[in-house]
């Protein structure tokens, strides 16, 4: 565990460093995170070794994740080194003593990047905060995910080289409970925080985050349901039932961006289609799951689901001896419009997915009642005037809940691009109008500083980034 003297001493560090680093342009913050995608692609096979026994994730999906790690790397150097995170605000004449008023991005300072579980890459050390944190000229302390010591501890390691012709303290790892989360987020250099993790510890680090005497802000992602709504005449489709059973138990279910709820519309081929998902999730093999927490609330919630009256369950047999605690077993759990509350309404990690048939003319009702997500999704048949009808109907109640609204596929694929928007309402996210996924990422560790009256030379001179 790291002592809070140490923590102390890093954000310091960091301070010291951010000053230097405001001073970089943004061609400088390029090489220094294109420096850091070359390293770990460099390491890829020690990185995937050490994760794949650390997590159970299989080498293939960790290899894809690496990719993912190193590209969004590049993209958000890139975008800096375009200039394309500044805004380009210029107002000529427009102050009162007519002289100009242009705003530029700074950074805001050292920022704290907590390590998600479920991407050990894509959302842990090197991950898209810590990215988006140095692409905005921001150092960064991260805090280890305590279930991956070791895997955090040799990209910290990777990273730190890479890093080395930064200024001392631009980045630096921490790990521990919640004592040094708690200590990272009210240690008074740091000025944001990025975090992917749980309801709880999310909101934890948001109070400690305003209880401080400077609050400053958390950029946390907590909970999704993705509620997927078939639409009739796309119901038709049995191919659906496939796509959507392995949008669920990718992974072992631990994606944030799993589907928690499937309505199918309350007739034979909504029937069959609710059916066939059931088969198809039951019937999926699995891994074990990340942690042995995560595990037993799976099984826990299994046995819950098994005891809820009017329900029908349908579950993969028991794990064959040896095949250990931590293996899940997906399950699929079919109910009733009117038991849609409670548990069934909530997000549950792991391979599991509650599927409800319903009158069409009760989805909107049902979409009223959900909380917030990162991702809704409509699967319609694009042929069927009906089906069109419905969709422009359901969108705007869809865009109300959900950052991202999808048509005609699975939200698990999230492209790393410009316009790609991970976010969404509480309790998806504290902060819906941003993004930790795209090269909007990189504005939530910049704020703007109005510059009136100062010559174009002194601008380039004293904000060059």
């Amino acid at each position: 565990m790291t002592d809070p003297r140490t923590i102390t001493e890093y954000a310091a560090r960091a301070a010291d460093a951010a000053r230097v680093l405001a001073t970089w342009t943004g061609a400088q913050r390029r090489d220094l995170l294109h420096r850091c995608a070359d390293a770990l692609a460099a390491a890829e096979d020690r990185i995937i070794g050490v994760a794949a026994a650390e997590t159970g994730l299989t080498p293939a999906r960790l290899a894809g994740e690496l990719a993912r790690t190193t590209g969004q790397l590049r993209l958000l150097g890139d975008f800096v080194a375009a200039d394309r995170h500044r805004d380009p605000l210029a107002s000529p004449a427009a102050a009162p003593d007519g002289s100009d008023v242009v705003t530029v991005p700074v950074p805001v300072g050292p920022v704290a990047v907590f390590a998600a579980s479920n991407f050990p890459l894509a959302f842990g050390v090197p991950g898209g905060d810590t990215a988006a944190a140095l692409a905005a000229g921001c150092p960064v302390l991260v805090k280890a995910h305590p279930a991956q010591p070791e895997t955090s501890r040799l990209l910290a390691d990777l990273l730190a080289a890479a890093l080395a012709a930064a200024p001392a303290g631009t980045f630096a790892l921490v790990e521990g409970g919640p004592e040094v989360s708690l200590a990272l987020v009210t240690s008074p250099p740091i000025r944001a925080v990025g975090f992917t993790g749980s309801l709880r510890g999310g909101r934890a680090l948001m109070d400690a985050a305003a209880g401080r005497p400077d609050p400053i802000p958390v950029y946390a992602e907590m909970g999704s349901l993705n509620p997927v709504l078939v639409l009739p005449g796309a119901a038709r489709d049995g191919n659906w039932a496939a796509a959507l059973a392995a949008a669920v138990t990718g992974s072992a279910g631990q994606l944030c961006t799993k589907p928690g709820l499937v309505l199918v519309p309350a007739c034979p081929a909504g029937t069959a289609l609710a059916d066939g998902i059931a088969v198809a999730v039951a019937a999926t093999p699995t891994h074990r799951m990340l942690t042995e927490d995560m595990a037993a609330a799976h099984a826990e919630w299994l046995d819950r689901a098994a005891n809820l009256p009017g329900t029908k369950l349908t579950s993969a047999p028991p794990p064959t001896a040896g095949t250990g605690e931590r293996t899940p077993r997906p399950f699929v759990v079919q109910v009733e419009p009117e038991q849609l509350s409670g548990d069934l309404l909530e997000e549950h990690f792991g391979p599991t997915v509650v599927v409800c048939a319903a009158p069409v003319d009760a989805y909107p009702g049902i979409v009223a009642r959900l909380a917030g997500s990162l991702t809704a999704t409509l699967i319609v048949d694009p042929v069927d005037p009906a089906d069109s009808d419905l969709a422009v109907a359901l969108l705007p109640a869809l865009a109300e809940r959900a950052g991202r609204v999808v048509v005609n596929g699975v939200p698990t694929g999230v492209a790393v691009c410009d316009a790609m928007h991970h976010g969404g309402p509480w309790p998806a996210t504290s902060a819906p109008w941003s993004t930790s996924v795209g090269t909007a990422a990189v504005r939530r560790f910049l704020r703007p500083v109005a510059l009136q009256g100062l010559p174009a030379e002194f601008v380039a001179a004293v904000f060059p980034g």
